[in-house]
């Protein structure tokens, strides 16, 4: 395996890791179809819409982190995972651009949505291109773990298609339960997560037991993510989030705070009935939230999954320097700590 002068314990930082992976990611976009790579580069923001170089947000490489951290803590260089850093991010943002379209949520990063600019159509093709792209990318790379390496990546895209199904076809309303919710989200959100994380432990061929702690960990940080996510979209500051506050609401889509209301208000229950869309009806229903306890116990129930996730990373057997990093990491992550 390669080192190039890096040493496992040297962890990279933020910037390190964004100038190792981002290079791979635009190099195989652009080799895209021209129509799809002009799409996908505006998505990742290489360009704008004219597709002139631009210097918006490619995002904050989360999974390309998680991956690089754990690697280093197994033992291996980041360049053994840079291949499959970037086919992670590539399959993330393929959900993004379709998550986009099916909310018809105009805005991501701060700026029109792919979809908004190019069309559903040709967005969804997009989507499709980072997807089958990432695949190939981890399917063609030659190093060790390659098979097992393939096939958890493709279980990770299974996952995620089948919770935006679930998330279209089972109607979370205030008779479902949380167990509904959490599924989706373990599909949805930790799936990627989760892969992110046993990658590199596939390539240093890791027994089982690290495996599983891995798998843990990457579970109970998906909702930990995801319903601090949920709280945001309430709550949250809109210059943070880059999308406009209460999406959800608005939409009906019962996140966690709202799931942990229902059975207390009658009158928010009714509220969520109603056919109304307007600034007042939507803050209404997040008063009632907030006051029937619905954000205090989506604010719990997070740190009892974070807290569960580090538990679990504890159980890997990384070095002490990676376990660390991926702590830190953890936590900003979740709770968008500096």
């Amino acid at each position: 395996m390669s080192t190039l002068g890096t040493s496992p314990t040297a962890l990279l930082s933020p910037g390190a890791v964004r100038s190792a992976v981002l290079p791979v990611v635009r190099q195989r976009v652009c080799a895209l179809e021209p129509t799809l790579a002009r799409i996908c580069s505006y998505h990742l923001g290489f360009t704008d819409e004219h597709g002139d170089p631009s210097g918006a947000a490619s995002g904050k490489l989360t999974r390309a982190g998680l991956m690089t951290a754990v690697a280093q803590g197994a033992g291996l260089a980041p360049e053994d995972v840079r291949t499959q850093a970037a086919a992670l991010e590539l399959l993330h943002n393929s959900t993004l651009i379709h998550d986009d379209i099916i909310d018809a949520d105009d805005l991501r990063r701060g700026r029109p949505a792919a979809w908004k600019v190019f069309g559903a159509g040709l967005a969804i093709l997009a989507g499709d291109a980072l997807q089958a792209l990432a695949v190939q990318m981890v399917v063609d790379d030659p190093g060790p773990g390659r098979a097992e390496i393939s096939s958890a990546f493709t279980e990770a895209l299974r996952l995620v298609l089948a919770g935006q199904s679930r998330e279209l076809t089972v109607r979370l309303g205030p008779d479902a339960g949380i167990a509904q919710y959490e599924r989706i989200v373990e599909e949805k959100t930790s799936a990627l997560l989760q892969c992110a994380l046993v990658t590199p432990a596939l390539r240093a061929g890791k027994p089982e037991h690290v495996l599983t702690a891995l798998r843990g960990a990457g579970r109970h940080l998906g909702l930990a993510f995801q319903i601090s996510n949920d709280v945001e979209d309430i709550w949250g500051d809109p210059a943070v989030t880059g999308k406009p506050v209460r999406g959800d609401i608005g939409r009906r889509n019962p996140s966690f705070p709202v799931l942990a209301a229902f059975p207390v208000s009658e009158r928010l229950r009714e509220l969520w009935h109603a056919d109304d869309a307007a600034d007042a009806h939507l803050a209404e229903m997040a008063g009632l939230v907030e006051e029937c306890g619905g954000r205090d116990e989506a604010e719990r129930r997070s740190r009892g999954h974070l807290e569960s996730a580090l538990e679990h990373l504890g159980r890997a057997g990384l070095s002490p320097a990676a376990t660390a990093e991926l702590t830190a990491l953890f936590d900003r992550i979740v709770n968008r700590t500096a």
